[in-house]
């Protein structure tokens, strides 16, 4: 019998030693709505400074600036010209900010001086950092520079953190991830690293970003030298969803930063419950260090966290500047040659045979359930107006066609394509004021008759399937105005509207 309890008790033990930490009902709250993932984040004195990933739309890397982490200002697209590839890293040094990226080709940095509104082009750290994802950048005691890519692997960086040195070299392996959690993959990437006492610290995200709802995590390593070895923490998973029934699925992704306070906090990223056609949020916890020098999230909030947090992005537009506002968006690519602003008008010259290849400018919901509206107006073979995108194979359009009748189009694939026609030309003119209304995934689609009352269209379409683990490609669904075919198409009166 004793023989038996010994053994039982090593059997718990080792249980222990490999089963996660408990994921406590920890306090979160939602620092960017909409989605903003991958986010990364740098304090320079008493300012902070954060951008993050809108997948491939084009401009991207949106600084925003704070100084007490609960409202946040615009300062600059950091890419004007390009998407965004996969998990950055914002730093500061010598007075200058740096962001480093990568993704399926070279890694690169970007450069930029006070008051960081103007950024270098994408700077190639070629020959050796060649094929990584994500990015973590570190200094060590001596000034020698470092840049952590997914994998575990290194390369050091020279002096100006302009270009690798080394090749990349695997120097941590990852927290071995129980196989009682449903994950995506073991994945480790987005390492993001910083100094604190005699340590560095190390958090990546491990699990996969999307796949079951449990898959992703924020996980700990430290290590006395910045090459390793690396010692994991018995707190892990510092981050994760335990349960598809917590409010946030695929929590991960974490970055560590100091609060104007002294206190720390985790800023990471993860999809509302049951809503992933949504994207990531930017969230946030309060973080405390244990005894031993780990982090963990505490269990309350510091003071002052009482109130809401602010993040000044307006997303309706008057047209009335001359150049397109921060809020928009293009996948892929944005040709600005297409577009006139000014005066209350937007005008776009159409392209593309359907809505989803017409490259519709798009902006970033910030609300679970919206509605926009717009007024449009077409000249020649175009058909325009507004849209629910995904990418050019998943897609909800309400437009006014040469023909003067509206087509309301879902594409779901080129095999699922439905198009239906509605004569609304009464009075025969080719303008019409548009309305599509999201209501967490139940998509439906209005038009103002002649009269100014809206009528809605019959049929309602489920958009849930507009998602990463459907059509892939980590992108969300967001609204905007499109203009197809030959011609040109004007809109006026842009409006977005959340509510609950």
């Amino acid at each position: 019998m004793r023989i038996g309890i010994l053994s039982l008790t090593i059997a718990f033990a080792l249980l222990y030693l490999v089963s996660p930490a408990p994921a406590e009902d920890y306090p979160t709250k939602v620092l960017f709505s909409g989605n903003w993932a991958d986010p990364t984040i740098v304090k320079v004195g008493a300012d902070y400074y954060l951008t993050s990933n809108n997948d491939d739309h084009v401009p991207s890397v949106m600084v925003f600036h704070s100084r007490d982490l609960r409202r946040w200002d615009p300062i600059g697209y950091a890419s004007p010209n390009e998407g965004q590839t996969w998990a950055t890293d914002i730093i500061a040094h010598d007075g200058k900010l740096c962001i480093y990226g990568g993704g399926g080709r070279d890694a690169w940095v970007m450069v930029s001086e006070p008051p960081y509104t103007q950024w270098s082009e994408r700077i190639n750290l070629q020959p050796q950092a060649r094929h990584g994802i994500d990015a973590g950048h570190i200094i060590d005691e001596q000034g020698n520079r470092y840049l952590y890519m997914n994998q575990g692997k290194v390369v050091k960086l020279s002096r100006d953190g302009l270009r690798a040195v080394t090749a990349p070299k695997r120097v941590y392996e990852g927290w071995p991830i129980p196989d009682s959690l449903a994950i995506e993959c073991f994945c480790l990437e987005s390492p993001k690293l910083l100094q604190r006492g005699d340590w560095y610290y190390m958090v990546s995200a491990q699990g996969g970003t999307a796949g079951p709802a449990t898959s992703h995590m924020a996980v700990v390593a430290r290590a006395r030298n910045v090459m390793g070895p690396w010692e994991e923490s018995p707190h892990n998973p510092l981050i994760w969803t335990e349960d598809a029934s917590e409010d946030w699925w695929s929590k991960g992704h974490a970055t560590l930063v100091e609060g104007p306070d002294g206190d720390w906090y985790a800023i990471y990223h993860g999809y509302p419950h049951g809503q992933r056609s949504f994207g990531r949020c930017t969230l946030i916890s309060p973080v405390r260090w244990t005894d031993d020098n780990w982090p963990v999230i505490a269990s309350s909030w510091p003071s002052g966290w009482d109130g809401p947090i602010a993040v000044n992005w307006p997303l309706s537009d008057a047209f009335e500047g001359d150049q397109l506002g921060w809020q928009w968006q293009s996948l892929g690519q944005l040709r600005r040659d297409r577009y006139a602003v000014g005066e209350g008008r937007l005008v776009i010259e159409a392209l593309g045979e359907t809505p989803g290849e017409s490259f519709p400018l798009t902006v970033n919901p910030r609300d679970l359930s919206y509605e926009i509206e717009a007024d449009v107006t077409i000249e020649g073979d175009v058909t325009a107006g507004l849209i629910l995108f995904y990418s050019p194979s998943a897609y909800l359009s309400l437009g006014l066609s040469p023909e003067g009748k509206l087509i309301k189009h879902i594409r779901r694939s080129p095999a699922q394509s439905r198009a239906n026609r509605n004569d609304v030309t009464a009075w025969r003119q080719k303008r019409i004021r548009l309305r599509l209304r999201n209501d967490r995934q139940d998509a439906s689609a209005y038009y103002q008759d002649a009269d100014g009352r809206w009528v809605k269209l019959e049929r309602s379409d489920d958009i849930s399937g507009f998602q990463q683990n459907v059509y892939g490609g980590f992108i969300s669904v967001r609204p905007g105005l499109f203009a197809s075919g030959e011609g040109k198409a004007t809109f006026t009166r842009f409006e977005y509207r959340g509510f609950k």
